[in-house]
């Protein structure tokens, strides 16, 4: 008996088309190249990819930074200093499919339990600064999330100052295979 090419596929009308695996391999490598030229033009020019901006509510600072983060269309969570629904109902679930960058205007203690579970998930704090002006939380929006240095990491001893913070995914250093930061 003579064997023939796989026909799962239907062709118009409900007529059975032969499909080889190079004709296979060949529009899934097409689709691939599709989809990563499409993904890579879906962000307008000067913004940047941040998951989630998350901000504590108690605090008008705050409020004025989650404003600004949704007008550059960076969805926004909200807090009243506890992050354990934020974790188990979002971050959670989504640090499963893998790392991602979180921008955030919070207390240190929210920040510090933020820090220690994105560190189980293979990203790390690469931006704290403590009780920064509202201005300069609003200018660092728009800035590249990438090479950025640890400007402080001493968040004031004072329960309601604020944090300015950026967690992102670990950069792994190519030939050691070690994680920075």
């Amino acid at each position: 008996m003579r064997k023939t090419p796989s026909t799962r596929f239907g062709g118009a009308g409900g007529a059975r088309l032969p499909i080889s695996r190079r004709v296979f391999l060949g529009c899934s490598a097409t689709a691939c190249a599709a989809g990563a030229t499409i993904g890579s033009g879906t962000l307008a020019p000067g913004v940047v990819p941040y998951y989630k901006a998350i901000f504590d509510e108690r605090f008008e600072a705050t409020r004025q930074f989650a404003a600004a983060a949704s007008a550059r269309s960076i969805p926004t969570a909200a807090i009243r200093g506890d992050v354990t629904s934020l974790f188990f109902n979002d971050l959670d679930l989504r640090w499963r499919q893998g790392p991602i960058s979180l921008i955030g205007l919070t207390t240190p203690e929210s920040l510090f339990c933020l820090d220690l579970l994105a560190r189980d998930r293979r990203m790390r704090l690469t931006t704290c600064v403590a009780d920064p002006g509202v201005e300069a939380v609003l200018s660092l929006l728009d800035e590249a999330p990438r090479h950025r240095i640890l400007e402080a990491h001493a968040p004031s001893i004072e329960p309601s100052g604020l944090v300015f913070w950026i967690i992102e995914p670990a950069v792994r250093d190519g030939a050691a295979g070690v994680v920075n930061g």
